[in-house]
């Protein structure tokens, strides 16, 4: 007996039979890689990566910033792109295991597909020059003695840097006043300029102005102290219970195939061990670390689960 097939059923019977081999295309266009902070050392990482990943899948990866509400503007857009791996989000983990737990937004926790971690921080505090404090020490005894004078600057509200300096105050005891800005960069920028008392950000955009005499690094928030800044203590040394490095990566929307996934995960691989890629790392302090498809989605989960717990003990809004 013959078996008669619809038009829908054989489309469907079809389209199962060319899935692996539009996936092994892939990719045929440009893929647009979203930045969702302003112009800075996040988004000159992307470019550097794009740079090596284009040139393994043989199409342009282009780098676009959407800056805007603590990097969720940006995250917000690839999450509801097509899952077809021509879009990608190359952020903080903060966007995916913090953002969704402190308001209402367009995506949540399951509404990104993890591609690949390329690096981890280290995050750093620094104070402005001129502060009454040039340690972590002296800061908690002031800020003890004058809760809420002392200001810091943050990437956005709800992002890993307010979330990061919001936890401080809590492991120390202390009250901090927060003020928001569009990215680390104008962030570190008040800071220089003496508009605000403390900055928290990658270790690239703040140690070299260190360097320079135009910030006091005060600690990292790595768990030990990292090659890219020896001299500097963390927290746990100075005093203070708490260590949170950030993992920068690539996500794309869920719903993008699997093998689509992973032929972006291998270039991103490749680009992250390649001479261009790693020299960029060390000249802009960043640890390169790179997590497959699977090894990042278990340390997203852990990291979710560990500010699901945190942050309704924090004050973030």
């Amino acid at each position: 007996m013959k078996l008669k097939l619809t038009g829908l059923a054989a489309a469907a019977v079809l389209a199962v039979g060319l899935a692996p081999a539009m996936a092994q295309d892939f990719p045929t266009r440009p893929i647009t890689i979203v930045v969702p902070y302003s112009p800075g050392s996040t988004d000159t990482m992307a470019r550097t990566l794009a740079e090596g990943m284009s040139k393994e899948l043989g199409q342009p990866v282009v780098v676009e910033t959407k800056p805007g509400a603590g990097g969720t503007v940006g995250a917000a857009s690839v999450a509801k792109a097509d899952p077809d791996g021509y879009t990608l989000l190359f952020a903080v983990s903060s966007v995916q295991t913090v953002a969704p737990h402190q308001r209402e937004l367009p995506y949540d926790f399951d509404s990104l597909e993890p591609v690949a971690r390329v690096a981890v921080g280290p995050n750093m505090m620094a104070a402005r020059t001129g502060a009454p404090f040039s340690t972590v020490e002296e800061l908690v005894e002031y800020a003890k003695a004058n809760p809420g004078a002392v200001s810091y600057g943050s990437a956005g509200t709800g992002g890993a840097t307010h979330i990061a300096a919001e936890a401080f105050a809590r492991a120390a005891g202390v009250e901090l006043f927060h003020i928001p800005f569009d990215g680390v960069t104008p962030a570190v920028a008040a800071t220089v300029a003496g508009d605000v008392d403390l900055v928290l950000g990658f270790a690239s955009a703040i140690l070299p102005q260190a360097e320079a005499g135009k910030l006091v690094a005060l600690a990292q928030l790595s768990a030990e102290r990292t090659a890219v800044a020896p001299d500097v203590p963390t927290l746990v040394e100075s005093g203070v219970d708490l260590a949170l490095p950030p993992n920068t990566g690539l996500w794309a929307p869920a719903g993008t195939p699997e093998d689509v996934v992973a032929r972006i995960a291998a270039a991103a691989e490749t680009a992250a061990a390649g001479e261009t890629f790693q020299t960029f790392a060390k000249s802009g302090l960043t640890a390169v670390d790179y997590a497959d498809p699977a090894e990042f989605a278990e340390v997203l989960k852990k990291e979710d689960a560990f500010f699901a717990d945190l942050l309704p003990t924090l004050s973030v809004q």
